[in-house]
Formats: C-alpha cells, structure tokens, sequence
C-alpha cells in the first residue's frame, strides 16, 4: 500500500482527500485515492494483493508477513498503474525544471528519491536518456490524454526505474 502511495505522490496525483467510500484501486482511470480507501472483494481477492502479502481479510492479523520475490518486481514492470505513474512522474519533471536541458533528470530525482543525483547517478541517467537519441523530455500530453497510447519516451523509462528502484520501495 505505501508503494502504491509513493507512486501516486512521486507523480503528483495523490488524492489527499480524507474519508469516503472505498474505490477500485485497479481500474481504469486508476484512482488518485490512498490504497488505504481501496475495495477489498473477500470472496474474489485480486491478485496484485496476494502478490504484494496482504493478509487475508476474513481474518485478523497481528503481523504482516512481507516478502521480496521476483513476482512483486515482475508485477511492477509490467503494470498499467506503474508505468501510467512512470510517464506522469516524467511528465512532471519536465514541467517542474522548465524545460531546461538536462534539470528534468534532476527534477525527477528531486520528486521520486527527495535527493538530488550524486555524480555517478547523473552521469548515467545523461548517457542512458542520450542512448536513443530522444529528445530529453516526456512526450507532450503523455499524462494526461490516453496514457496507454501515449508513446513511452525515454525520461518516462528512467523514471520507471527510478519509481521501481530499491531506494523508493524500502526506507532506510
């Protein structure tokens, strides 16, 4: 639950609202609500919640089991909500830095990890978004009209890995 918030945050779409009625955490347009106010189906569980250990809700749970297997990263990589989060996270970045060459790189750290990059980080973030010749910037209107047929540029795939990476799903 706390990654699918830090997403939403690093994105700048998380609904700050308190309370309310539950809402479906998996459709589309997926929700800007907390995973706290998310459906839960007792009798159909979805499968991202087994993925991820959620308890089972018929029952009461003193302690959360939490594991770390390849299915979770799987999952992610391949997930309409991450990489829906991944191009408005890029989106943002190019929008907070103004369009000034190379600060999106800059600007994505600042809202994914709340750091800058160190010198190494930003060498190879310049060298993978110079990789495919793109243009160093989100594609125009990414975020916000149609995102699954919006084209995946190149800042959109750091920041995938930047909103995947270790460093965003655990606290140190």
């Amino acid at each position: 639950e706390a990654l699918r918030d830090t997403l939403l945050v690093a994105a700048g779409r998380l609904d700050p609202q308190v309370g309310g009625l539950p809402v479906d955490l998996l459709a589309e347009p997926f929700p800007g609500r907390r995973t706290v106010y998310g459906f839960i189906d007792r009798q159909n569980l979805p499968g991202m919640f087994r993925t991820f250990d959620l308890p089972n809700p018929d029952v009461s749970s003193a302690q959360r089991f939490t594991t770390t297997v390849p299915q979770q990263a799987l999952f992610l990589l391949n997930s309409p909500f991450a990489l829906e989060m991944a191009r408005a996270a890029a989106a943002r970045a190019a929008q907070v830095s103004g369009g000034a060459p190379g600060a999106e790189i800059e600007a994505l750290f600042r809202l994914v990890h709340q750091r800058g990059p160190d010198a190494d980080e930003l060498s190879f973030a310049r060298e993978f978004l110079a990789a495919a010749g793109d243009p160093i910037s989100a594609a125009p209107g990414a975020s916000d009209t149609k995102p699954a047929a919006a084209p995946f540029g190149r800042l959109a795939e750091l920041a995938q890995v930047l909103l995947l990476s270790n460093e965003t799903a655990f606290v140190d």
